[in-house]
């Protein structure tokens, strides 16, 4: 399913500043990449063969009850040749989880086009009340054009996010006040940006990390008014 630009979100969350709040318990990071070069420790994988997850960990290790299952595969693969060591607003991302990404391409690569990539996280707070905040990181190192990522997050209400994953090592991509729907669940899409010159149209996704925000009693904000994702950072 391709997504249409116009159409896909409300909103597109700033790109950049992430507030760090230390030690944050709910807080879930999602490694996207190899099967060879999973992120040990509190954090989940999803390698490239795209299994689901039925019991998501949270950076402290406990279980969330939570599920992600991919429901638009990505390339049946993963590129390695993401960032080193993240720095700036990714220095807290797992090395693990940077080096290397699922991706997919508009057009054919490698006998494939996956023009759009995509999961399901499950059972969370169907009331509509709990908000959910996420961050994205993809990198792709080495190239001279523009590989700008748009990531998509779904659930009562809707918004999306750009980053230039091309040579990408420090920046991220923040939304913010997601609800889940009455089935108690958010979609991911992730696609091409509108400004992407790639002539295969690669996007990546190398690293997610979602968590539930209590509003504060006087709400942080970045430029177009969302709530700023507050990140535990190792």
């Amino acid at each position: 399913m391709k997504v249409d630009v116009k159409l896909a979100a409300t909103a597109i969350v700033a790109v950049g500043t992430s507030t760090v709040l230390a030690g944050v318990a709910g807080t879930v990071g999602v490694d996207f990449g190899d099967q060879s070069n999973i992120t040990p420790g509190n954090y989940n994988n999803v390698d490239h063969i795209q299994n689901p997850i039925f019991n998501l960990i949270d950076t402290t290790g406990a279980g969330t009850g939570y599920t992600l299952t991919v429901t638009d595969n990505f390339w049946p693969g993963s590129n390695q040749s993401g960032a080193g060591a993240g720095e700036g607003d990714a220095a807290g991302i797992p090395s693990a989880a940077t080096s290397d990404n699922l991706f997919g391409s508009l057009t054919d690569f490698g006998g494939f086009t996956e023009p759009t990539g995509g999961f399901t996280i499950g059972g969370l707070d169907a009331s509509g009340v709990t908000t959910y905040d996420f961050l994205f990181f993809g990198s792709r190192i080495g190239v001279s054009d523009n590989r700008e990522t748009m990531y998509t997050a779904s659930g009562l209400n809707s918004e999306f996010a750009l980053l230039d994953t091309a040579n990408n090592t420090s920046n991220v991509a923040l939304i913010s006040g997601i609800r889940a729907d009455a089935n108690g669940e958010i979609s991911i899409s992730v696609t091409a940006g509108p400004n992407n010159t790639s002539s295969f149209g690669f996007y990546y996704l190398g690293y997610m990390e979602f968590a539930t925000v209590p509003a504060p009693a006087a709400p942080l904000v970045l430029g177009g008014g969302s709530l700023l994702l507050f990140r535990r950072r190792r």
